[in-house]
């Protein structure tokens, strides 16, 4: 661009000879107008200091090139200091003396050429990496839009649990998980997904589907895990699963069932001091089916007991000089835990002092429940429109059969038979669980259950369960249900359970699990406090449970 047409036709044809495509314009607003229809790669000014118009055309090239480098080439008379600041301050990128001689001003123009290349080439980088940033923030966004409307907010007692997360990034890879039982009780699901942002929120929303409504129909522990398990081992890849721990407070307040997969050690604080709930079975995801010796556990409560949940983020929490808080302050405040008082203030001030405002890589969650019966629900459900017509049901299961327990909401939901019935089933499936497990463990496979007595009985009560379950079993387990209405709306449901085994004394069962010391036979009592009647007849092959509501 040059304002001497004279200047301008030599430069055009210099160039053209150089095999370059040469568009020439006198400058000013033409000068623009052919510059933003043809979008040159290069431009190339003709400066007359006495024009101070080619400042402002330089000027205004910039701003047309938004994040698009175009280098500008000046012709100058002079390399004088004062001309070339202000013609590099207007956007002028190299200079050429005149009058020109065609070789260097070649060598510029491919050297800016190389320059030009190198600059788009590392804008198209910037702006890759600015959407790929976008792009990651939009998705840590939803999957923390999905945490909090679709999970959270069914989540219930909140307000009376201690809970502390501090996510990594925006989105949490730690999932807590809060529902009521039919009987008034309360269950928990402290979980840890590997992986952030959609990565973990993709297993997130069946996770909690599952949980909620199970927990409100009441099925057992071992099928909601089961559940999960099935869910995730579907749709995660092998290198995706949730480290979990599972804690189960039921209506009575009399005991706590626990699993845990995976996660760090839970903590329950007693009046007799301090019990660690370590993990004992594989993370969910992993298997296609859980293990049968991967069961829940059972511990007795007393009043004002505690228990303390916590995620790997919190014992790795790192301090400068990279020393992990399970190293430091952690050992210490578990020492100093006194009973019936929380742990949680303590724990994070501690947890700051160790942090000091460093980043950390994984995130930090801390639950801790108080088990008193204020955490649990202040009315069970009761029995609203209930069916009035009855029905009776029965199956019988044999040999390789057996390591499937049956429900009554696959077995009878498709019949009909539990319309009505939708708030009682958790207690009824609670009911068949024990049964089914009694007469399968100590009918069928004449498992002695005094061998929970240890740790290390307990551990090999499953193995020795896991091993007879995998052998080329022999037996039969008959199920008979049935359902009569009662006056006032109620209804009256009975599940008898018979067995091919020995049979045991039931009463001694009982007297046992009647014992707070005793750490298994509580199955017993929990149907004793459910059900209506629970009767052992002959040899305690054949059990009978009345329900009624």
């Amino acid at each position: 661009m040059s304002p001497d047409a004279g200047v301008r036709d030599l430069l055009g044809r210099i160039l053209q000879e150089e095999d370059f495509r040469v568009l020439l314009s006198a400058g000013g607003e033409a000068a623009l107008i052919l510059f933003d229809r043809q979008r040159p790669d290069m431009v190339l000014i003709d400066l007359d200091p006495a024009r101070p118009d080619a400042f402002v055309l330089m000027d205004r090239i910039k701003q047309l090139t938004d994040r698009r480098f175009v280098p500008i080439l000046v012709l100058v008379g002079s390399l004088d200091d004062a001309l070339v600041q202000r013609a590099s301050d207007a956007g002028g990128d190299d200079f050429v003396c005149k009058p020109v001689r065609p070789g260097l001003l070649k060598a510029r123009l491919v050297a800016m050429e190389r320059v030009r290349d190198l600059h788009r080439t590392q804008a198209e980088k910037q702006h890759a990496i600015g959407v790929h940033l976008e792009r990651d923030r939009e998705e840590h966004e939803l999957a923390e839009h999905l945490m909090s409307h679709a999970v959270r907010k069914r989540n219930v007692a909140m307000d009376r649990l201690g809970l502390i997360q501090r996510p990594a990034e925006i989105f949490n890879g730690d999932l807590v998980l809060s529902q009521y039982l039919p009987d008034g009780g309360l269950r928990v699901l402290l979980g840890d997904f590997t992986g952030h942002g959609l990565a973990a929120a993709v297993g997130v929303l069946p996770v909690a589907d599952a949980f909620h409504a199970m927990t409100r129909k009441g099925m057992s522990d071992l099928h909601l895990l089961a559940e999960i398990n099935r869910k995730l081992y579907q749709l995660l890849p092998a290198d995706r699963f949730m480290a979990a721990c599972l804690i189960s407070l039921p209506g009575s307040g009399d005991e706590l069932r626990w699993w845990n997969g995976g996660m760090p050690s839970a903590w329950l604080r007693t009046a007799g001091g301090l019990t660690e709930l370590t993990a004992h079975a594989l993370p969910l995801g992993i298997l296609s089916e859980l293990p049968a010796q991967e069961v829940p556990r059972r511990v007795h409560l007393c009043g004002g007991d505690r228990v303390l949940l916590m995620s790997d983020g919190l014992l790795e929490a790192s301090d400068r000089q990279g020393v992990m808080f399970i190293n430091g302050a952690f050992e210490g405040l578990l020492r100093s835990w006194r009973d019936e008082e929380p742990i949680l203030p303590a724990l994070v001030a501690a947890l700051d002092a160790h942090c000091r405002d460093t980043e950390q890589a994984d995130d930090i969650s801390v639950l801790e429940i108080p088990l008193d019966p204020g955490l649990l629900a202040s009315e069970t459900w009761h029995a609203d429109g209930s069916p009035r017509t009855g029905w009776s049901w029965s199956l019988e299961l044999r040999d390789a059969r057996l390591c499937h327990q049956p429900t009554l909401e696959s077995a009878l939901r498709p019949l009909g038979f539990l319309d009505g019935l939708e708030r009682q089933l958790g207690a009824l499936e609670t009911i068949l669980a024990e049964l089914f497990t009694n007469a399968l463990e100590h009918g069928v496979l004449r498992l002695d259950s005094s061998m929970k007595g240890t740790p290390d009985g307990f551990d090999a009560y499953y193995r020795e369960r896991s091993m007879l379950l995998a052998s080329e079993l022999e037996g039969w387990v008959s199920i008979h249900a049935s359902y009569t209405p009662t006056d006032g709306g109620g209804g009256e449901v009975r599940i008898r359970i018979q067995d091919s085994g020995d049979g045991f004394d039931g009463g001694e069962i009982v007297e046992l699990g009647a014992d707070p010391g005793c750490t298994w036979g509580r199955g017993i009592p929990l149907l004793k406090q459910l059900c209506h009647s629970l009767v052992f007849h002959g040899n305690a092959s054949d059990a009978e449970a009345v329900y009624r509501f």
